[in-house]
């Protein structure tokens, strides 16, 4: 399955996105949001990472299609549980709080609070896929939270 298939996205105001994962059905689906800036664009949380979010951000052209916009995209986890950090390590720049920047530089599955479950997957990314597979890959943060 593509990124884009994976993901949907709503337009709100002033460059603001919502992006979900199409195929997770859980209450624990994180809301992924994406903000254009004029200095620096932001994605707020990740998602489970199954599938490219920079991929479908860019295909999508969620970021415009300005060739001299070349603002750097940020990924900011608000807490590194697998459904807000799973993609994080897609990004260059990752931004986590500062209490959590060992688990997720170590892929503490403990830590990320990592408890997927097939049947919350109701499309599976990829042929043979399972949930008992599934790991919060570690990536080593570019910018450490204070607040």
């Amino acid at each position: 399955m593509s990124a884009t298939d994976w993901y949907a996205h709503k337009s709100l105001e002033n460059g603001v996105f919502w992006i979900q994962e199409r195929f997770y059905e859980s209450g624990n689906r994180a809301n992924i949001w994406l903000i254009r800036g004029s200095h620096q664009d932001v994605v707020i949380d990740t998602g489970l990472g199954l599938r490219s979010l920079p991929e479908y951000i860019n295909s999508k052209g969620l970021l415009g299609d300005d060739s001299k916009r070349k603002n750097p995209l940020l990924a900011i986890g608000t807490h590194v549980h697998f459904d807000h950090s799973g993609g994080l390590h897609q990004f260059q720049q990752v931004g986590v709080h500062k209490a959590e920047v060992d688990a997720l530089a170590n892929g503490d599955n403990f830590e990320t609070v990592t408890w997927l479950s097939d049947r919350e997957i109701v499309e599976n990314p990829a042929p043979g896929w399972r949930a008992r597979q599934y790991r919060v890959k570690a990536v080593t943060p570019t910018h450490i939270l204070q607040e």
